[in-house]
């Protein structure tokens, strides 16, 4: 650990499990970031491939203090709780080992919260990579074949090249669906969010970026993005989240479940209304439908419980005809083993 009497402006957390390989990357892309007012915490979740030895030497040589802090596994939202306690920055970023901040990042995200005290989370777009091929797969994920993703369309305030969204019932559409694509990973958020506040780990949730969210409106937090790339997004076999390029049934299960358990946990965790309850109720009913339902069990055979995931959606949202026509169709066609 390095000492500092200066305290930084940003607080950078990265959380690693047994990515070795990554390491030498992560680190250069940190140390090249044109804003250098930071501190580095590197949680080492309980990896086994020597992380802790490689890291000695590239951590000593930067001139930035640092923290290297080692627990046993406990997955990645632990991980990056256990860097929140350690963290002493105005501001927080979580840099996910398998990724590449590109130089500017930083710096125009802690801009734009300077200039504009009013905002409270900036992010910008990925570009996504097959990390075994270098293949663009999006070149900036805030649009899909051209087309605008819903968040862009989302009524907001332009300051230069800073997009303030200014969307009044942004909670309701958010639980209803709509994706701020603000991972944890392109983004820069204010350290007072999680002063009380952790990421929950009672469950397995690769989804808990996307079940803080409505938890971050809910405290009166504003967003606000840039329209260009920040970070090199790269998809590969041993991705946590679910772009990974391959995934078994057990994996896919698990993320599905775990982003439905999220949401499911969200009305004890936050007051909703029965506006965005009607919202959030329709959200969970596509999720155990098609994401669970369709895409993991029925896909995979598992006919008995794509008929219990689909009973759950309906059971959510009994007027969608589309819901009811797909139970019937799967009782219909002979049953798959499972």
């Amino acid at each position: 650990m390095s000492n500092s009497l200066k305290v930084p402006k940003v607080s950078i957390i990265l959380p690693t499990y047994n990515r070795l390989g990554f390491m030498e990357d992560a680190i250069h892309s940190i140390a090249s970031q044109e804003f250098q007012d930071w501190e580095l915490i590197v949680v080492d979740d309980g990896s086994t491939d020597g992380t802790g030895d490689y890291l000695a030497q590239p951590l000593k040589s930067l001139v930035q203090p640092w923290q290297y802090i080692y627990q046993n596994n406990q997955g990645a939202y632990a991980a990056r709780n256990r860097g929140l306690d350690a963290a002493c920055g105005t501001y927080v970023a979580f840099y996910d080992s398998d990724d590449s901040w590109l130089p500017h990042h930083l710096r125009d995200c802690v801009d734009a919260m300077e200039k504009f005290g009013d905002v409270d989370w900036v992010y910008g777009a990925s570009r996504i990579v097959d990390l075994s091929t270098k293949q663009i797969l999006s070149e900036n994920c805030f649009y899909t074949e051209g087309r605008p993703q819903e968040f862009l369309l989302l009524a907001f305030e332009k300051r230069g090249d800073l997009h303030l969204i200014e969307t009044k019932d942004l909670l309701e559409k958010v639980l209803g669906g709509v994706g701020l694509f603000a991972g944890l990973q392109n983004s820069v958020i204010r350290r007072s969010f999680f002063q009380e506040r952790r990421f929950v780990t009672a469950f397995y949730n690769e989804a808990e970026d996307q079940a803080v969210i409505p938890r971050a409106i809910h405290a009166g937090m504003r967003f606000a993005y840039f329209d260009n790339v920040h970070v090199e997004y790269r998809v590969h076999d041993s991705n946590s989240s679910g772009s990974a390029t391959v995934m078994n049934f057990e994996k896919k299960e698990k993320i599905i479940k775990g982003l439905i358990e999220g949401f499911e946990n969200l009305p004890k965790q936050i007051e909703i209304g029965e506006p965005g309850m009607r919202r959030l109720r329709a959200q969970l009913a596509e999720l155990y439908m098609w994401q669970l339902g369709y895409s993991v069990y029925w896909k995979w055979g598992k006919a008995r419980l794509a008929r219990r995931a689909y009973m759950r959606a309906i059971s959510l949202t009994p007027k969608r005809l589309s819901y009811w026509k797909t139970l019937i169709f799967s009782l219909l066609k002979p049953s798959f083993p499972s």
